[in-house]
């Protein structure tokens, strides 16, 4: 805490200067809103919703777990939320649903302080009203410059990490032992295959997806009845239309049916990637 000339107690800023410094501010989130129509806004929230059903709500802010195991081991599994993450992406990222898919796991997990950080570029609009209707209000605009010398201001934090997204500039040097560092990246394609009786939204993935390419089954050189070749094309999603999901989780790492055009998730992001765990080892009950 701090105290000003009129003697009031004010709080001391969380984040590195360059952070503060750069940070978005309350009315560019309420004129994002604004501008955005109806109908974007509502197919943002379901997605936003669906991760978060995914990531099981929020966690228990402290859990233990007490085990006898063999060869006389008893052992202690405890985890807490981290101090802090931050969710960085670059100039070109666009999507709201992938910027969801790294906050919310975070926000699961408790995470006392999160923010995310726009280098080298303004926000989007859409990704301003992700960020609100997922609850976070620290955004920054950071240069590459800033960026740069990050890495000793968030280690000075506490124990935290760090998701770049998409190929997002790394800070200058290594991270402090205390941070983790997450790389979620797209090759920046997904396929869409319609089903017999239900065709993909595409108006949803234009709104969720605006930085994928997205090619179309029934341009393959087979057609849409053969997804082979999409195993070994490097697609990031496939989506598809009805009736097609058992065969498409053969092809895809990630498959999407109808009315899941705005969901999104990072397969090795979840809320325990935001977790601290500690352990206690000793020998079991009875056998010393």
């Amino acid at each position: 805490m701090m105290r000003t000339d009129t003697d009031e107690t004010v709080a001391t800023p969380f984040w590195p200067p360059a952070m503060e410094r750069g940070r978005v501010a309350d009315a560019a989130f309420a004129r994002a809103y604004a501008r955005t129509p109806d109908r974007h806004r509502a197919l943002i929230k379901t997605g936003i919703a669906a991760v978060y059903a995914a990531c099981g709500g929020p966690m228990p802010a402290r859990r233990r777990r007490d085990e006898d195991l063999g060869h006389d081991l008893r052992l202690v599994r405890e985890d807490g939320p981290l101090d802090f993450a931050v969710i960085v992406c670059g100039r070109e990222f666009a999507s709201p649903a992938r910027l969801a898919a790294a906050v919310l796991p975070a926000l699961c997990a408790r995470v006392g302080e999160v923010a995310a950080v726009r280098v080298g570029a303004a926000w989007p609009e859409p990704l301003l009203v992700a960020l609100e209707l997922c609850g976070l209000e620290t955004a920054c605009r950071l240069g590459r410059r800033a960026m740069a010398g990050l890495w000793a201001d968030l280690a000075a934090l506490g124990c935290g990490a760090v998701v770049l997204l998409d190929g997002a500039d790394r800070p200058a040097g290594e991270p402090g032992a205390n941070l983790d560092v997450y790389c979620a990246k797209t090759v920046g394609r997904a396929l869409v295959c319609d089903g017999p009786g239900t065709a993909c939204d595409r108006e949803a993935l234009a709104v969720a997806q605006p930085d994928l390419a997205l090619d179309e089954a029934a341009s393959l050189p087979d057609g849409p009845e053969s997804l082979d070749k999409a195993a070994v094309s490097g697609y990031d999603a496939l989506y598809v239309g009805d009736g097609g999901l058992d065969a498409a989780l053969e092809t895809a790492g990630l498959v999407l049916g109808p009315g899941r055009e705005g969901f999104w998730l990072w397969p090795r992001l979840l809320p325990e990637a935001f977790r601290r765990p500690r352990l206690a080892a000793s020998i079991a009950d009875g056998m010393a």
